[in-house]
């Protein structure tokens, strides 16, 4: 899925970033060689790392569970504090 239409960045190519250690959507664009454009994908790449650095040490968010309600709502693993 693009997760970025300006520049063509997938979810494929925002997960290696996050597993080649970027923990920002500033560290995610510099990997893809890429910079904002519109700013659309920011907050879609924001939850994409925030279920990444939820996942802590590398654990795949499918065992995560939904925390909160609305906007802030985010996955969060059994062991995790956030």
């Amino acid at each position: 899925m693009y997760v970025c239409v300006c520049n063509a960045i997938t979810d494929r190519e925002v997960h290696a970033a996050l597993a080649g250690g970027a923990a920002g959507t500033a560290e995610v664009f510099r990997h893809c060689d890429a910079q904002v454009r519109c700013g659309r994908c920011v907050a879609t790449m924001r939850s994409m790392i925030g279920d990444h650095s939820c996942a802590g040490e590398r654990r795949h968010v499918t065992d995560a569970e939904p925390v909160g309600t609305g906007k802030g709502t985010h996955k969060r693993c059994r062991d995790c504090s956030r």
